[in-house]
């Protein structure tokens, strides 16, 4: 694929086009590893634009959450902001509460032996979330899928 022509998009762009390329690829022989893919790509998402292009990331409130698949229950608590303010319910705040746990491994799964259902996310503010990985999936294709399209918008 060559160079990056502009990396804060591109490597949004290439990884929406990791997920869907492993979609056509899943092992026959039960050997998936879906949710650790998501889990990577998510990682990069949310670090590398976080770190360089912040203003990328839309500030949608909390009512419109569900359009990026995440349902308000998701989230237990928010945690708190700087001074113990309680944190602002946007995506925004959403984003960099994921970053922070996802970072720092603060990740754990739920689900059956045989299958990973859903992922609680947690950080050292409080912040505590239950997404299940079908809405993980979607939300981290709508996410790469605005970073990359950003500057066209």
């Amino acid at each position: 694929m060559g160079l990056y022509e502009n990396i804060d998009t591109d490597f949004a762009n290439r990884t929406l086009k990791i997920i869907d390329q492993y979609g056509k690829c899943i092992a026959k022989d039960g050997e998936n590893y879906e949710v650790t893919l998501l889990v990577n790509c998510l990682l990069g998402l949310l670090v590398l634009p976080q770190q360089r292009r912040h203003a990328l990331i839309p500030d949608v409130s909390l009512d419109r959450l569900s359009e990026w698949k995440i349902q308000s229950s998701f989230i237990k608590n928010w945690g708190t902001a700087k001074k113990g303010k309680p944190a602002p319910k946007t995506l925004k705040e959403f984003v960099r509460r994921l970053r922070n746990s996802v970072a720092h491994f603060r990740i754990e799964a739920g689900g059956t032996q045989a299958d990973i259902e859903r992922l609680n996310f947690s950080d050292t503010n409080g912040f505590s979330a239950t997404i299940p990985v079908a809405n993980l999936k979607s939300f981290v294709k709508k996410f790469a899928s605005t970073i990359a399209n950003a500057e066209t918008r």
